[in-house]
């Protein structure tokens, strides 16, 4: 989805109000309506982070407790309008032995804004390997993001604003790359569909910033109006169910661009350094005349 313009002012999104967002209302059978973040008025945008993990929650809802989400495939067409509610329609595509599949459709105004594809599995017998996380300082070391931007005025407001997930950026990678550690900024609790919801809101944040730095762009200030990213599609594998109360570390990278269209890629290592989600975003980049 679109980034939005710079403003003069914007609040961030408390982990409570992020969590009501996620209690979704039932309007029928496999039928849910979600609402709006404060701020999504404020800056006039409705991002996409959170569509993924309300489409996410609705497809949870319809599948059985001993399946935890293992994928999340998300395609955005249209922009969405923060002034009337998200409508999801949950399709119950298949429910097998080991595996439970979920199409869902967000749709505003009578039109469909963002499609999804959700998985759901039980944990199986097999081969069991996993790359270990490169060496970082720990998040003690780093201050939070919010802070550290707070004295430069070119960044967004939303970026000096504190969020549902505090962020604490690893300074020193080459610009094509990102290490950030995350974690909720608040309780979340222990369910396992909530914390994955949260994790995919999380995975939406800063996934691009290594695709646009290279090119003397960034998603965190309005300095760079000659670009214009909105995501086309992003997907995310959850390998392990996470605690998004605690620090996750995010590293990231992106290894092409052209024709108008990024792509970033990103894994996510829980803080004793086990592999828990990867996750790739493709957006559509265009240069402003």
């Amino acid at each position: 989805m679109p980034i939005p313009p710079q403003t003069a002012e914007a609040s961030g999104v408390p982990v409570e109000e992020l969590l009501r967002l996620l209690d979704l209302e039932a309007a029928e059978q496999d039928h849910f309506r979600g609402d709006h973040t404060a701020v999504s008025a404020e800056i006039d945008h409705v991002f996409g982070g959170l569509v993924a993990a309300q489409a996410l929650v609705a497809a949870g809802r319809t599948v059985a407790h001993d399946r935890h989400v293992h994928a999340l495939h998300a395609q955005f067409l249209r922009a969405g309008d923060h002034r009337v509610p998200l409508e999801y329609r949950v399709e119950r595509t298949r429910d097998g032995g080991s595996f439970s599949h979920r199409a869902v459709v967000a749709a505003q105004h009578g039109r469909t804004i963002a499609t999804f594809s959700c998985s759901f599995a039980l944990p199986l017998h097999g081969p069991a390997h996993t790359t270990s996380a490169p060496g970082t300082p720990g998040p003690d070391t780093l201050p939070p993001d919010h802070v550290a931007l707070a004295a430069r005025p070119e960044v967004h407001p939303t970026a000096r604003a504190v969020d549902v997930v505090e962020l604490r950026t690893v300074p020193g990678d080459r610009p094509e790359s990102l290490r950030l550690w995350m974690r909720a900024a608040g309780s979340v609790g222990d369910d396992p569909l909530l914390n994955a919801a949260v994790l995919a809101y999380a995975t939406d944040l800063r996934i691009l910033q290594p695709a646009l730095r290279p090119h003397g762009e960034s998603l965190l200030d309005d300095a760079s109006a000659g670009i214009h990213p909105a995501t086309l599609d992003h997907t995310v594998w959850f390998h392990e169910p996470v605690r998004t109360e605690e620090w996750m570390l995010l590293t990231a990278d992106s290894p092409w661009a052209a024709h108008g269209r990024t792509l970033a890629r990103g894994s996510v290592f829980d803080a004793a350094g086990r592999l828990v989600a990867e996750m790739a975003q493709e957006a559509l980049v265009r240069f402003r005349a």
